[in-house]
């Protein structure tokens, strides 16, 4: 085994927690050869420094903090080779007591704070406010009804053609 890739990992996991497949990736920027990469993994995963588990939960928490939905955070799981189940990322969000709802509703809040009183730019900023939710994965229906029930109170007119 290669003390110098052992030691970066051990280098890497002293300051954050990584998964697996990032570190893979780190030692293969800095060039070091397939076997020593695979022995400095099964040491550090030999001696319990390679903490995946922590490492999903604190993407979990960062994406549900900006917004994200669950299916949209499960994606980037998956994307970053993290087999976490849809079912864990909601036992987070209900851990932290956030819903999907409550996202939506942050989300087109901040987008529609001080809504012009011109009917076409709030037209404009509606669809972007809508736009910006959708880009955080939430489901289009969804949004709409949370658009519609809880901001046609506030005064918001909603046209049904924004979809």
């Amino acid at each position: 085994m290669s003390k110098q890739a052992y030691s970066y990992l051990v280098k890497l996991l002293s300051s954050r927690d990584y998964s697996e497949h990032k570190l893979r990736e780190k030692l293969r920027e800095k060039k070091f050869p397939a076997n020593e990469i695979e022995d400095a993994l099964n040491e550090i995963k030999e001696r319990g420094f390679l903490r995946e588990e922590a490492y999903s939960e604190a993407r979990i928490k960062g994406f549900m903090s900006k917004g994200y939905s669950a299916s949209f955070i499960k994606q980037k799981l998956q994307q970053e080779k993290l087999d976490v189940s849809e079912e864990y990322i909601y036992e987070i969000f209900d851990e932290h007591r956030v819903s999907e709802a409550e996202q939506i509703k942050k989300l087109l809040a901040k987008k529609l704070k001080g809504l012009s009183e011109d009917k076409e730019e709030a037209h404009k900023e509606r669809q972007k406010a809508i736009r910006f939710a959708l880009s955080k994965g939430h489901n289009p229906g969804a949004v709409f009804k949370i658009l519609k029930s809880n901001f046609n109170s506030a005064g918001i007119e909603i046209e049904p053609e924004l979809f």
